[in-house]
């Protein structure tokens, strides 16, 4: 009798679980229903308005694995990379695909493109991975004339997401070889909320060109020129909250050199070598020289500050700094050259200096003696100034002024081809390696 009591309830439990649905409609676990819609504007209300707290979460939340999101990005320009700040801003177009069965069972009636386009306003009912930059500054979606967002959901419950945004990221530098560096700088993104146990993030291989693409506006910065461009994939430990898959690219900057060349290497030089005219001149020039040498190293003064202007305060020494000192000592040497070819060239004049005379005025006989073939006639003895004087000898401190600028003549500018020639070695061929 108990047996068959049992029996009779396990009937009735069965069918009333097969008979029960949406509409009479016999539903079983393990198969969808599919579900057709007439137009896309009923598809569309019904997955915004009826399916909005169902569509907020992972499409694989409930499930033990996660839901894989591919991703392509599309570079349209780097509008500005700052070394003071260590940052750059680049607009991109950021697109994911991922697969959502909870769009698999809806089908509509005469779609014959395959897909419906979910504008910004109802996208914000449906769920897209929360994706964020960790070493993002500042970012902004676009929103002219409308929010430059769109979804779409394709047959058989495949779902993109395009969005168009501009984003500061920062930039960490090293201006040792400035400006003959290469910097790499790299955009970061990863899911903010959920681990890699609910979101996997990978780069797309749908396109030849690879997952992250340049546009030719790139090609075109002023200052500088990408060289490599890098996608990576990983995961990323954030302590309590678990491994979070992660996204990389990193692009290689090279700077390119040519403003540099016309705006602080060739004006330098030309100021060094404007410093060597010192050493033509004659050695009595006294005012012309000492001009042109104080002139010379007020330029350089100047336009080293110029150049450490625009760039931050490191703790090391750049490349530019090893130029523009070198160029300043030289500057600076020619002008301390001139000083000492006048000291020599008053030796004969101060044979008789001692220390202990330095704050005595000579007296009037030994004025007259130290200039004695300098005085101007007395009124009533013009016979005696038409004698014809002596002719007297260039005296030898003179003689090693002139030596000291004949030898700087060619001293200073073999020097300086040769601390040109090292220079410009080191650099170019550190400029050159390591290149892909």
């Amino acid at each position: 009798m108990d047996m068959n009591i049992l029996v009779i309830l396990g009937l009735l439990l069965l069918s009333t679980g097969e008979c029960s649905g949406y509409g009479g409609i016999v539903q079983r676990p393990e198969k969808h229903i599919l579900r057709v819609f007439k137009t896309r504007k009923d598809f569309l209300d019904f997955i915004t308005n009826e399916l909005k707290f169902e569509n907020n979460v992972p499409p694989d939340y409930d499930d033990d694995y996660a839901t894989l999101i591919k991703c392509e990005m599309h570079v349209e320009n780097f509008d500005s990379i700052n070394e003071a700040n260590m940052d750059f801003t680049a607009t991109v177009l950021l697109h994911l695909t991922w697969y959502d069965h909870r769009f698999s069972k809806y089908q509509i009636q005469n779609m014959e493109e395959g897909y419906v386009e979910i504008d910004a306003k109802n996208l914000e009912k449906l769920w897209v991975p929360d994706l964020y930059f960790p070493n993002e500054k500042r970012a902004y979606y676009h929103n002219v004339l409308m929010p430059n967002k769109m979804l779409r959901i394709y047959k058989g419950g495949e779902v993109t997401y395009s969005t168009r945004l501009s984003i500061t990221l920062s930039c960490p530098m090293d201006f040792r070889h400035y400006p003959f560096d290469k910097q790499t700088c790299k955009i970061e993104m990863q899911s903010f909320s959920y681990n890699d146990g609910n979101i996997q993030l990978m780069w797309s291989n749908s396109t030849h060109g690879g997952p992250v693409f340049l546009d030719e506006s790139t090609d075109h910065m002023p200052q500088f020129e990408v060289i490599h461009v890098e996608p990576d994939a990983f995961s990323m430990p954030r302590g309590d909250l678990g491994n979070h898959s992660c996204l990389e690219v990193k692009f290689t900057l090279a700077r390119n050199i040519g403003y540099y060349l016309v705006q602080m290497y060739i004006p330098s030089v030309l100021v060094v070598m404007l410093s060597w005219i010192s050493f033509w001149l004659n050695v009595n020039a006294v005012p012309g020289r000492i001009s042109l040498g104080v002139l010379t190293v007020l330029t350089m003064t100047t336009q080293s500050s110029g150049v450490n202007a625009s760039l931050p305060h490191v703790s090391y020494t750049k490349a530019i700094d090893i130029w523009m000192s070198t160029c300043l000592m030289f500057v600076f040497l020619a002008l301390i050259e001139f000083a000492v070819a006048n000291v020599l060239m008053r030796k004969d004049m101060n044979k008789g200096f001692k220390w202990k005379n330095i704050f005595s005025i000579p007296n009037s006989a030994a004025l007259n003696n130290k200039y004695e073939d300098g005085r101007d006639p007395e009124p009533g003895n013009e016979s005696v100034s038409k004698v014809p004087a002596k002719k007297k000898p260039v005296n030898m401190g003179m003689r090693y002024a002139m030596y000291c600028d004949v030898g700087s003549r060619i001293l200073f500018p073999v020097l300086f081809a040769i601390f040109n020639i090292i220079y410009w070695g080191y650099y170019l061929t550190q400029l050159n390696k390591n290149l892909p």
